[in-house]
């Protein structure tokens, strides 16, 4: 028997060599295309593009309950930043998270999948198992793909990763999901990923930061998952600052009172030193991504405008703002990549006298926060760092002119602003007309001007396509060919121009103000090759 056990063993090796080469029989007839589901190991970053990200720093991010589960960002518990998605109200296992990944998946390609999840705090039961699961429809049938499940608990979090591709046959509406396998406990969500090998970076098409070297500056929006690989390739190619997209707002820095963490921002910050980038901060006072506590007093009650909570709230804008300068200035000394700041981010409203939003700042501190804010920015940064007030819809007429006088106001009393950034999230109805109206309004005032977070939207805020379709790829094109035009007849104005993502599928705009897995408004594809927006900027003659 001894002898018959080794035999046995180079047997059974033998016949698990054989299953693991030869892979899944394929489907009988009628059945769909099985999809390749494995536990994933960390993948090699060199050619890994992410197709997906959701880090809830600014909401759900387009998740959604599924059965009777309600989802709701939430500040506090974090795998990293300052929110994550919690996922309550569950009455079977299978009610849970979900995303529509339309758009995302491509068919025939593998992906990787990373989902970090726990249960929430508070929760006494025994761990129970989630699971990672993509939904598809299959010839009017529903079908579920199980990916990986794994124990988690309520003290710490666990990644569920796996490689998965969908089969490469027309599929609808894929859905990713979180569920569980028995327990019924609220749980967490937070830094979902979906990644997948791209293509190679284009190296024998101008640089745009090269191209547009005599105009201004050209920046965009990170996030660490363009940090590596093909990614960081294109980055580093073709941009010459960077604006941290989440890692520098206030509950990514301070999620808690006095609880300051910068492992976030260190990792883009110290990307930029070694590549030799400037660095556009973003941001440090805004109506969003602020946790609670900033506006409540310490028996949990909402602040006042008593002399005593407007103290407490000044107080506590200027040790958030002194600390993140101290770190800077303790971490790269000279070498601080920083150079400018929006300090005060969309404050405008122009249905208001006084120009301003009524939000928590307001309702404690009244129209002076800005000024405060703008005060406390130059003591702490110094005098060679640029102060933006940074807003969307200038392009507007009625945003222009609150704009324009809420600037006008802060530089009468002294304030030190610099500049005014426009964030230019437009579409392609908006006639780039108003937006060279807007620049030579503020020429006029004398200040600088920064183009901080522009992209060009190929659908209506309501509209869902089902495919970038060629012909608005080339009107995006060619608005950004006339966009240019218009700013350098302006020449001098802008200080800047950043565009709000690395490449299409990195858009916030595909889940705002709804899910359009299709939506094109960046200079780069899902693919990272340049689209008719690129060469609207860099060589517009190629769009003739």
């Amino acid at each position: 028997m001894r002898r018959l056990i080794p035999a046995l063993l180079v047997v059974a090796a033998l016949v698990l060599a054989v299953v693991l080469l030869v892979g899944p029989l394929p489907p009988g007839p009628g059945q769909a295309p099985a999809p390749t589901a494995t536990a994933a190991p960390a993948a090699a970053p060199d050619r890994v593009s992410t197709v997906l990200a959701s880090d809830f720093e600014d909401g759900t991010d387009g998740w959604e309950g599924l059965g009777t589960a309600d989802v709701v960002a939430r500040e506090g518990d974090a795998h990293s930043g300052g929110s994550s998605l919690v996922t309550s109200g569950r009455t079977e296992a299978w009610n849970g998270a979900l995303l529509d990944v339309t758009g995302v998946l491509t068919p025939g390609t593998q992906h990787t999948l990373s989902v970090w999840v726990r249960l929430a705090p508070g929760v006494t039961s025994v761990p129970g198992e989630l699971q990672l699961t993509v939904r598809r429809d299959v010839d009017g049938e529903r079908v579920h793909d199980h990916l990986v499940r794994t124990p988690v608990g309520a003290e710490g979090w666990v990644e569920l990763r796996a490689e998965y591709t969908l089969p490469d046959r027309a599929q609808q509406h894929p859905a990713l999901y979180v569920e569980s396998t028995g327990t019924l406990a609220d749980f967490l969500l937070d830094d979902v990923t979906v990644t997948r090998q791209a293509p190679p970076v284009q190296t024998d098409i101008p640089a745009l930061r090269e191209a547009l070297a005599d105009d201004f500056p050209v920046g965009t929006a990170v996030g660490s998952q363009d940090l590596a690989g093909a990614p960081a390739e294109l980055l580093t190619r073709h941009f010459s600052m960077i604006t941290p997209e989440n890692a520098l707002k206030p509950a990514s820095v301070q999620p808690r009172e006095g609880e300051f963490t910068f492992e976030r921002a260190d990792e883009v910050l110290d990307f930029a030193v070694a590549h030799g980038l400037a660095v556009h901060g973003h941001t440090l006072v805004w109506h969003r991504s602020t946790p609670d506590w900033f506006f409540r007093a310490p028996d949990g009650r909402e602040l006042g405008q008593s002399p005593a909570d407007q103290a407490l709230l000044l107080a506590r804008l200027e040790t958030h703002v002194r600390t993140v300068a101290t770190h800077l200035e303790d971490r790269y000394g000279d070498r601080n990549p920083v150079r400018s700041w929006d300090v005060v981010n969309e404050a405008i409203d122009p249905e208001q006298d006084d120009g301003l939003r009524r939000n928590q700042w307001y309702a404690v501190l009244g129209p002076d926060y800005v000024a405060a804010a703008f005060r406390i920015a130059r003591e702490a940064f110094g005098p060679d760092t640029v102060l933006y007030l940074n807003d969307y819809g200038t392009e507007n007429r009625t945003k222009r002119r609150a704009a324009a006088a809420v600037v006008e106001r802060l530089l009468d009393e002294g304030v030190p602003i610099d500049g005014i950034g426009h964030q230019l999230h437009v579409d392609l109805r908006v006639p780039v007309s108003g937006i060279e109206d807007t620049i030579a309004t503020f020429e006029d005032l004398g200040v600088r001007q920064a183009v901080t977070e522009l992209d060009v939207a190929i659908s209506e805020s309501t509209e869902v396509l089902d495919s970038a379709p060629p012909e608005r790829l080339a009107e995006q094109g060619r608005y950004l060919r006339d966009l240019l035009a218009a700013l350098r007849r302006h020449p001098g104005a802008l200080s800047s121009l950043s565009v709000w993502g690395l490449y299409d599928s990195r858009s916030w705009l595909r889940a705002w103000p709804t899910e359009r897995p299709f939506e094109a408004p960046l200079l780069f594809d899902a693919h990272l090759q340049a689209k008719p927006a690129y060469w609207g900027l860099v060589d517009p003659d190629r769009l003739n």
